[in-house]
């Protein structure tokens, strides 16, 4: 299964694979409501924030234009997260718990990192149809580049395979060679 970032409304979705990782993305100055100051110096009320209507409305956030599309957002997102089995719903709350106690900075390294891997796939993917000289419509593209990127993460998922099983008997010989070396002496040679 090829992995697919979604964006639904503040959510940035990782699904492929078993996993499912979701950023719930932290305010900005620009998304987080704002206080007004208040109208006269003798309002002893509370101030209005921004975003949310007066009167009460039971704290409904005002979301105009687009509260039927954030509907929407959210049922794709519920309708991914029910489609999990049940181990990757496991794994998508531990990713979830390990994405929200991540600090900002963690969270934009790791955004910066998945947008430059975005990045580097697109290029590579306007190489492949550049050297292969196809000439593709918009829906033969999309099915190009979904085709190419399922079949280069088997390629890079069997690439780690065969790392990891050539890296298992290195790491063993390498700790017994240091055993060996720690069990002689009180001490490690100093080299």
């Amino acid at each position: 299964m090829a992995r697919k970032l979604k964006v639904w409304g503040g959510f940035v979705a990782l699904i492929g694979s078993g996993t499912l990782l979701v950023n719930a993305q932290t305010p900005t100055e620009s998304t987080r409501p704002r206080e007004t100051p208040k109208e006269t110096a003798n309002d002893s009320s509370p101030p209005r924030r921004l975003g949310f209507s007066p009167g009460g409305g039971g704290g409904e956030r005002h979301r105009p234009n687009n509260g039927s599309e954030d509907q929407e957002k959210l049922q794709n997102v519920r309708r991914a997260l029910e489609a999990l089995t049940p181990e990757q719903r496991r794994r998508f709350q531990e990713n979830f718990q390990r994405w929200s106690n991540f600090s900002p900075e963690d969270k934009k390294a790791l955004s910066d990192r998945e947008s430059f891997r975005h990045r580097k796939m697109a290029e590579d993917i306007d190489q492949a149809i550049k050297s292969t000289n196809l000439e593709l419509d918009p829906e033969q593209r999309a099915l190009f580049v979904k085709r190419y990127s399922e079949e280069r993460h088997q390629i890079e998922e069997q690439i780690r395979k065969d790392s990891d099983e050539k890296r298992q008997p290195l790491l063993a010989e390498m700790l017994a060679k240091l055993k060996s070396e720690f069990t002689q002496g009180a001490q490690a040679p100093k080299r």
